[in-house]
């Protein structure tokens, strides 16, 4: 992938044989199609240096030396925005077409897009929701970091399509843009916790309406700002996830599997995502050239976030990819492998009782749970973590290899119990003793009269 440098992109006159000020443009060529924009700077021509695509500076004339230095300005500015775009563009490997360069472009320089008069906007709310969809998923729009939409992003949306759908026919209220208040938000949340559904869920659901209403209002569809209010919020609370410690991870590895060629390859697709901290997005599609450094290190682009990660390999990971000859098994859907990982999990006698609380339709309920019945294939990634974390390895050298930028975030996937913490804090040097201020030394405490 060839790398957009300023030179690609070029400053031309619209009329160069004008007699007095013309227009100029940005132009980038690109697969036989020229992508054209004004800068909204004019120059004479005699004063525009052709060769170098500016205005001149060799000018005696101080004050038109000093337009001009403001009109080269302001070309550098756009010109290094529009290589900007261009360069995310081709990164989230998106068909690039003018209109997109457009819409990022201006984006990126500050110009507000003509919105469409709310009065003559006819899509409803819902179409909207399927518009935005398709157009995300042809490439056409990019989410907040430049890349292509997650397709379980994209499915989220279409679930809130259908739930709206349900909860109008069920209530008989209206669904789209101007219905929405806060009056309005608290009874689809009641709405939806009456169903049964958990907290997270909700709050899941919540969270795409406020996104589906903030694009909308940003596509000129409705002049409804709701959605900016501090309560109108995704709702989230913090579940008891479970991680596989060491020798859990261990139990599964050693499992005899060798009748059992279905479990076989989803074990080893488990194992991948445990030893390396891998979303099964990620892990699910690796090849041999994400095996780097004489087989120890795999380096690989997340999906989701677009950041790159590298990762030191344990030798049980480098004996799976030896046994698939460098090629990760192939994978199934995420739905499938949950079902078979709780089945794997029995089998290796993962299935202590584990107490799980969550609120579900509003109410605070505790179940206890064969510990195999909670884990899913992102219980591999959270074992990554807890076990380097239980290790001792840095919370940033760990941060590295999730590919986590905040601490907040990545300290939720550090699922140690109390007890586990008290181990821990044994081994520091605070817990240790009473110190010695004047002889600076350590009391063991079985010292202490």
């Amino acid at each position: 992938m060839r790398t957009i440098t300023d030179q690609a992109i070029k400053c031309l006159l619209k009329d160069a044989r004008s007699a007095g000020p013309t227009p100029i443009y940005l132009v980038y060529r690109y697969e036989y199609t020229r992508f054209k924009v004004s800068t909204g700077q004019s120059i004479a021509p005699d004063l525009w240096d052709t060769t170098n695509g500016r205005a001149r500076t060799d000018v005696k004339n101080r004050a038109v030396l000093r337009d001009n230095e403001t009109i080269n300005a302001h070309l550098d500015r756009q010109r290094s925005a529009l290589r900007t775009v261009l360069n995310r563009l081709q990164l989230a490997g998106v068909p690039i077409t003018n209109d997109l360069i457009k819409q990022y472009f201006d984006k990126e320089v500050g110009r507000k897009e003509k919105k469409v008069a709310v009065q003559d906007a006819k899509e409803s709310f819902t179409a909207y929701i399927v518009r935005f969809v398709e157009e995300a998923k042809a490439g056409k729009r990019l989410n907040a970091k430049e890349a292509k939409y997650a397709p379980y992003t994209l499915a989220g949306y279409m679930k809130l399509k259908r739930i709206l759908e349900n909860y109008q026919a069920a209530t008989g209220n209206p669904i789209d843009y101007d219905a929405y208040t806060l009056a309005y938000y608290d009874a689809f949340k009641l709405w939806l916790t009456n169903r049964g559904l958990t907290l997270n869920y909700v709050g899941t659901l919540l969270k795409d309406l406020k996104v589906m209403l903030k694009q909308s209002h940003h596509d000129g569809m409705h002049e409804n700002t709701i959605y900016q209010h501090p309560k109108f919020k995704k709702l989230v609370e913090d579940v008891d996830n479970v991680y596989l410690t060491d020798d859990e991870l261990t139990a599964l590895f050693t499992l005899n599997l060798s009748a059992n060629a279905r479990l076989d390859r989803v074990r080893d697709l488990f194992l991948i995502g445990a030893y390396t901290g891998l979303r099964f997005s990620d892990f699910s599609d690796l090849r041999p050239e994400n095996i780097t450094h004489n087989g120890r290190i795999l380096t690989r682009k997340a999906l989701k976030t677009n950041g790159r990660v590298s990762i030191p390999l344990n030798p049980n990971v480098l004996s799976i990819l030896a046994k698939y000859d460098g090629v990760p098994p192939r994978t199934i859907t995420n739905q499938k492998m949950n079902d078979y990982i709780k089945e794997l999990c029995r089998l290796a006698g993962i299935v202590e009782k584990v107490e799980v609380s969550r609120t579900v339709g509003g109410s605070r309920q505790t179940r206890y749970l064969d510990k195999c019945e909670l884990v899913t294939t992102h219980t591999a990634r959270r074992s990554f973590a807890t076990n380097a974390y239980l290790a001792g390895v840095p919370t940033v050298a760990i941060m590295k290899c999730t590919g986590h930028k905040s601490e907040t975030v990545f300290l939720r996937y550090i699922k140690i119990s109390p007890e586990q913490n008290a181990l821990l804090l044994l081994n520091h040097p605070h817990f240790g003793g009473i110190h010695d201020t004047q002889n600076s030394q350590i009391i063991p405490m079985n010292k202490v009269a």
